[in-house]
């Protein structure tokens, strides 16, 4: 449940129900069912949160759904350890539970999920360490970034636009963990 009113599906004018489905569309396939023990993103949860403003809902989701096209470099393991890197690092419940339940369907991988919750990196290839550690370091101090920090994620292995793609996605996250916590979606 969110802290402020959201308008239900069954109240939804035109431009509401297509923001909706604009933005289910771009989802990965893990988010189809929903997370047991969490509101429904789309009646309690994140995206009612942006209901009262449909326009903002259509370009806050649009941009995460181009985030996670399967032509870019970074493949769904490597997102959803950034989505769950930040929701650990910002504390935010809502969006830990889910996207640690997004990891588990998306690597099948159990004591993977525990690591990353508990902030264990240790059985990642080097070049996720770095992955995960630089999404961490988006969240914690972005102005701490260097341009060593990027060469050596070009050393690892990213290229420009993978490095591009991981900054938005962690940065992403970290708006839309902020308007979890700031609105109460499942706290």
């Amino acid at each position: 449940m969110t802290w402020i009113r959201t308008i239900p599906k069954t109240e939804a004018d035109a431009a509401y129900l297509n923001a909706m489905r604009s933005q289910h569309a771009l989802y990965p396939k893990e988010y189809e069912e929903e997370v047991p023990g969490l509101p429904s993103s789309n009646a309690d949860g994140i995206v009612a949160t942006h209901s009262l403003i449909p326009e903002a809902l259509h370009h806050a989701f649009a941009t995460f759904g181009a985030l996670m096209n399967p032509n870019l470099p970074l493949d769904r393991r490597q997102h959803e350890l950034i989505a769950t890197v930040v929701s650990q690092c910002n504390c935010t419940k809502y969006c830990s539970v889910s996207h640690r339940e997004f990891l588990r369907r998306v690597t099948g991988d159990e004591a993977l999920v525990s690591a990353i919750e508990v902030g264990d990196l240790s059985n990642l290839s080097p070049a996720d360490q770095l992955l995960c550690r630089h999404a961490e370091k988006i969240t914690r101090d972005a102005t701490q970034i260097t341009q060593q920090d990027i060469e050596e994620l070009r050393q690892a292995g990213f290229d420009d636009q993978a490095i591009l793609q991981l900054t938005l996605i962690a940065s992403w996250f970290n708006y839309i963990n902020r308007v979890a916590d700031s609105l109460g979606v499942a706290r």
